[in-house]
């Protein structure tokens, strides 16, 4: 009685509402009192219980963090779209965290718990750094044209996460505390090409530094299946000794890339049992092992897949619609290894795919939406039968 009850108030209270977020705001100051910038701030969650970061991880796992920002110039910040909850708030690096208002990992006693609710903004929450700020690194993305949400990343053995800021709209970037260490700079997304810098910190800032992006040109071309049969789901990239650019390709099987001047190879993975590379050409060279890629476009690159020498056909029926709904519906098959085929209903019903790899696939009529979606394993025997029926409108 008391699961009806409980039920039937379920019903009437209906689908739980999302809770509007909140956020944070604060500044960081450096140790000496200067504001400072680009320092990551985070807010994690405070598990149930009474552990804390200082009693290992075993004891206190918060998870990734809730939300993280980048202070600015100013050492300002802002946590955007947190859930209501309690908190963490932590600035610096992973391994040298300072936890707001003045405690460290190794002890976390004089850490205070910030408790947002939903859709409140939680504002002063400042605090200084119990770590010294590290160097300077700035430096500009010389780059053709910059991608909206750029960013610039260090990564090295001083730091336990990869160090990332903003690219601003000028292509200049800053890291604001980077300890003293080797590490190496690129970018995110990185263009076609574009190598490292190897940057060495020590006692001084480092100032000046510039990531060069060559020019890049347009590859274009096809893959083609020998013998009669669908084009897998494939993925295609294309690798230099220092580089890898994946490619996207067309249901029909084009594609197009854009690549830096240098000698690239084409890779396809990701073939089905039965499936293999057969040739790569351009023109009439064979580009098996690779193609420059100089100062002009490229066309006409034709990346040729040996497929098996037969496939299972798939035949089946369609009951319970008249001749006139049934001719102009489709069947499609739908599967990780290949991707969307479709083929036309006849007028009596019948339909028949003449090639299909052998998988798991989930069988759809687009015109019919009264037609439920259900599964069809295709084996590596000659022929699958199918029966397919609409239900009664």
């Amino acid at each position: 009685m008391i699961a009806i009850v409980l039920a039937t108030l379920l019903w009437f209270q209906g689908a739980p509402t999302a809770q509007p977020r909140g956020a944070i705001t604060g500044q960081i100051r450096a140790m000496d009192g200067s504001p400072a910038a680009w320092v990551r701030v985070a807010a994690l969650t405070v598990p149930a219980g009474n552990m804390g970061p200082d009693s290992g991880p075993n004891y206190f796992n918060a998870g990734p963090p809730a939300s993280i920002a980048l202070a600015d110039e100013q050492g300002r910040y802002r946590l955007e779209n947190v859930p209501a909850g309690r908190y963490y708030i932590l600035a610096g690096l992973a391994a040298e965290p300072t936890y707001y208002p003045n405690a460290t990992t190794t002890n976390t006693n004089n850490a205070t718990i910030v408790t947002v609710g939903a859709g409140a903004t939680i504002d002063n929450i400042n605090f200084r750094l119990l770590w010294p700020l590290g160097k300077r690194v700035t430096g500009r993305l010389n780059f053709p044209s910059l991608a909206k949400g750029q960013t610039a990343t260090l990564t090295g053995s001083k730091v336990e996460e990869f160090l990332e800021v903003p690219v601003r709209a000028d292509g200049s970037f800053e890291f604001g505390s980077v300890p003293p260490g080797l590490y190496l700079l690129t970018t995110f997304p990185p263009p076609p090409g574009l190598s490292p810098i190897a940057v060495s910190i020590s006692k001084a800032d480092v100032t000046g530094l510039t990531l060069t992006a060559p020019p890049t040109r347009t590859v274009t071309g096809r893959i083609v299946v020998q013998k009669t049969g669908p084009i897998p789901q494939l993925l295609l990239s294309f690798f230099t000794t220092q580089s890898v650019v994946p490619a996207t390709i067309n249901p029909d099987g084009t594609f197009k890339v854009t690549l830096h001047p240098a000698r690239h190879r084409a890779d396809v993975a990701g073939m089905p049992v039965g499936y293999s590379l057969a040739s790569v050409r351009l023109g009439s060279a064979d580009a098996t092992e690779g193609y420059t890629v100089g100062n002009a476009d490229v066309s006409g690159l034709v990346i040729t897949i040996n497929a098996p020498t037969t496939l299972p056909r798939v035949r089946g029926r369609l009951s319970g619609l008249d001749t006139a709904r049934a001719s102009s519906t489709r069947v499609e098959l739908t599967g990780p290894i290949i991707g969307d085929l479709e083929t036309q209903v006849q007028p009596d019903g019948s339909f028949e795919f003449p090639a299909v790899v052998p998988g798991l696939y989930s069988v759809r009529l687009p015109e019919i939406p009264e037609f439920t979606p259900t599964k069809l394993v295709v084996t590596d025997q000659a022929l699958t039968e199918v029966q397919l029926r609409v239900p009664a409108r």
